[in-house]
């Protein structure tokens, strides 16, 4: 059970560094990768050429399905390099469940290279002893490989932390002590890792001028409502379909709706005297449901919105006929226009402070990549994570070729290509910007040329939308390094493990319930009820044991944090 910030912060990162390409797309089809037969005898650098497997439980991944080993493409330059070919087994669901089942069937080999994003999942890899310590690996099989020297040491120590070793190499690393040796190439960047935050209110400057109102006017809990009732009396049309005051995050509405409803009106996981709570039982949580209650009571919103899919929430942001959106804002392509923009936090009316959860602490990767013990390749899979994840190799996989899909400006700073942007956009056959797993945010946001509106308006409009909560002079920005909870921290068989699935199952459906009330008595007896079977369900004996390992890391990582408001 992740924090779920962490979790966001990192779509944020993936959609910058993927220009917008890669996390949304894609079909779920499993690949199977068909190397050239009639390159396999190609010799290069590291004697001839190799095949190896490569697993992922990650099912909207999908690099090129067909491994080419022409040195002008970026799979055969990476072969040309490495000696290495690949094969693709992303099962196109339950991929976890299939790697679970790989790790029991005894005399099973497991896949060359793994790439998992499950916390519990790698702890098994690692206490099976299926997978290599990657500092072992490489002093064996790559005994000069810059990754024993410059691999930023934060990093590794979350890692270590995490995993008992440096046994997963991480994608999308983004630290200090990365961005001492690749700092940031412009503002752009700075506030990306600063402020920015994919939960948000994300508002229709077209509708909003046409109602005659202005950002000033929706910042405050009761001028966003007399706002929605101003829309709703003016009865807007846009290609003849009414205008939606808001719009929730469809089926998904509990964790980025309510959310971020939660930290406009100050709710952290932590009461005063810094002791964890959660955030359902903070009172700000009550504001919260108050809101979305108000909202489906007049008709702001409509019900059925808080059963859809994702695709529902993207074709109605699509139609321009949203006012505002209050969700998880990757959850949208809001930015292929660029009339959005955002108020930042709503002011709550009994005066709380916004609040904003930021890990300063390096992560530890979204993709997790394992070598598996058994492969059959070491020293070229040793060559390959050392090709991949230096600078060379992450021109090559992230931008491609110079001179056709990227040039350098005079302060050696990347600049995009047409068909760079292109073949990055169709990374699933042309291999350009499709590796995720070594994808690296701190790198990326050093090479490339900060965006601005005349080279790349649409990351300059997610990132004006994604910051403007976070750069708001009433937010409080809060260190929430301690507050990441491992996902294992009650193990599967415990009494709290059942105890916390109970919770789970019952606040999602009297959330609804409380948002649905008829009126505000029913309002404020569904909410109480709510706290009461919470305490009966033993929420509070959970919290004291999250609260035992939030201080625990409070005192290893030398974080106080202590609620702002209630």
């Amino acid at each position: 059970m992740k924090f779920m910030r962490g979790k966001f912060m990192l779509l944020v990162l993936l959609m910058f560094s993927l220009v917008f390409a890669g996390c949304s797309s894609n079909s779920n089809n499993e690949t199977a990768n068909k190397t050239e037969s009639a390159n396999q005898g190609s010799e290069n650098n590291t004697g001839s050429t190799a095949k190896a497997v490569w697993f992922s439980t990650v099912d909207f991944w999908n690099p090129p399905s067909t491994w080419s080993t022409d040195p002008n493409t970026v799979q055969g330059a990476i072969t040309e390099k490495t000696g290495l070919t690949f094969e693709f087994n992303i099962p196109a669901q339950d991929g976890e469940t299939k790697l679970n089942l790989m790790l029991v069937s005894s005399g099973q080999d497991l896949p060359d290279l793994l790439t998992i994003t499950n916390d519990v999942l790698g702890k098994k890899l690692i206490e099976a002893g299926k997978v290599w310590d990657l500092d072992e690996f490489l002093k064996k099989y790559d005994p000069e490989s810059h990754l024993l020297t410059d691999f930023p040491a934060d990093v590794k120590q979350t890692i270590v932390d995490r995993d008992g070793g440096f046994y997963a190499y991480p994608s999308h690393i983004d630290s200090e002590d990365a961005r001492k040796v690749y700092p940031p190439s412009g503002q752009f960047y700075i506030d990306t890792v600063d402020y920015a935050t994919n939960n948000g209110i994300v508002v229709n400057k077209n509708l909003l001028n046409e109602a005659g109102l202005t950002l000033d006017d929706i910042k405050t809990e009761k001028g966003l409502l007399a706002a929605y009732q101003k829309i709703k009396d003016l009865n807007l049309k846009v290609n003849g379909a009414s205008v939606i005051p808001l719009l929730v995050d469809g089926k998904s509405y509990q964790e980025p709706t309510l959310g971020f409803l939660q930290d406009t009106f100050g709710a952290m996981p932590v009461d005063k005297d810094g002791n964890y709570r959660d955030r359902l039982l903070a009172p700000e949580t009550k504001e919260a449901l108050e809101f979305l209650y108000k909202a489906s009571k007049s008709g702001y919103f409509e019900p059925g919105q808080m059963t859809v899919d994702n695709a529902a929430v993207k074709a109605d942001m699509a139609s321009g006929r949203v006012f505002t959106f209050i969700g998880n804002s990757a959850n949208t392509s809001f930015q292929l226009n660029d009339y959005w923009t955002s108020s930042g936090p709503i002011l709550s009316d009994k005066g709380t402070t916004p609040v904003l959860a930021k890990n300063k602490r390096a992560g530890g990767g979204w993709m997790h990549t394992f070598i598996s013990k058994t492969t059959k390749e070491p020293e070229k899979l040793a060559k390959f994570l050392s090709f991949m994840t230096s600078k060379e190799g992450m021109l090559l996989h992230i931008y491609g070729f110079e001179g056709i899909h990227y040039n350098f400006d005079a302060n050696g700073h990347i600049i995009k290509t047409e068909q760079g942007i292109k073949d990055a956009s169709e990374y699933m056959t042309t291999g350009v910007s499709a590796f995720w797993p070594f994808h690296n945010t701190t790198f990326s946001y050093s090479m490339q040329q900060a965006p601005t509106a005349e080279t790349d308006l649409q990351a300059v409009t997610a990132n004006n939308v994604n910051s403007a909560y976070g750069k708001a002079k009433d937010t409080v920005i809060y260190n929430s390094a301690a507050l990441e909870l491992p996902a294992d921290l009650f193990p599967a068989d415990s009494e709290f493990a059942n105890d916390e699935l109970q919770i789970k199952t019952y606040k999602e459906a009297q959330i609804a319930k409380i948002i649905m009330s008829n009126d505000a008595a029913e309002f404020n007896k569904n909410y109480e009820d709510m706290i009461t079977q919470l305490k009966k369900l033993g929420i509070e004996a959970l919290d004291q044991e999250r609260n035992n390992y939030i201080q625990e890391k409070s005192k290893q990582y030398g974080v106080v944090i202590k609620g702002v408001n209630s």
